[in-house]
């Protein structure tokens, strides 16, 4: 615990603080000014108000926004085991980013997005190219894990990725309908950008 044990008398105009000597192990009143006093007292002072604003959580890499209810998280594409109707793929899954929004350490809804280049807020975004997407390019979360533990973002998330795929389709990307030949083909070749879908919008204005 911090303290600060101070004698004042009328006939000196200087401060006389309590101090500890730890290698004679004894306490000593000292003498300093007003002005050394006033630093002793504003370092005091901001010690005591960190504590007030509460925990700071390091946030991994991949955490490009944040916000009181929402994080926004960004994959580039990689190998990745998924899946569906009992049979696991390791393919090679896009380049993401997702918009997860949450209230009280539980996933409510997550948006998610494909992206050719990472541009910043200037981003384009295209549809995300997975199944199991609802409107509004939401993710369908069914029954997928939704807690979020220890305020690791990117844990949750990848939860609900890893979790069965059970749409047979998907309607995100050109060319691609039933869910098995897609993971299939995404198993032996590169992601096929050029048959994303073009979401009409830039990341900035996703997250407005």
């Amino acid at each position: 615990m911090k303290q600060i044990i101070m004698k004042v008398t009328e006939n000196n105009s200087d401060i006389q603080t309590l101090e500890y000597d730890s290698i004679e192990n004894k306490e000593y009143f000292k003498s300093i000014d007003i002005e050394s006093l006033i630093e002793k007292l504003e370092t005091y002072v901001a010690n005591r108000d960190h504590k007030k604003f509460g925990k700071i959580t390091l946030m991994d890499d991949v955490i490009i926004g944040f916000g009181k209810d929402a994080v926004v998280i960004n994959q580039p594409g990689h190998k990745r085991i998924v899946t569906y109707r009992q049979k696991a793929y390791k393919i090679n899954f896009p380049n993401a980013i997702y918009i997860m929004y949450h209230r009280a350490n539980k996933i409510c809804q997550i948006d998610a997005y494909c992206y050719k280049e990472y541009l910043g807020k200037k981003t384009k975004l295209y549809k995300y190219a997975m199944p199991n997407m609802l409107t509004e390019n939401r993710i369908c979360i069914g029954t997928a894990p939704k807690e979020i533990k220890n305020n690791d973002y990117v844990e949750a998330l990848e939860k609900v990725i890893f979790t069965q795929y059970t749409h047979d389709h998907t309607d995100n990307i050109k060319s691609f309908k039933e869910t098995r030949k897609y993971f299939d083909y995404l198993s032996k070749n590169n992601f096929p950008y050029d048959l994303l879908i073009d979401a009409n919008m830039t990341l900035q204005a996703a997250v407005k």
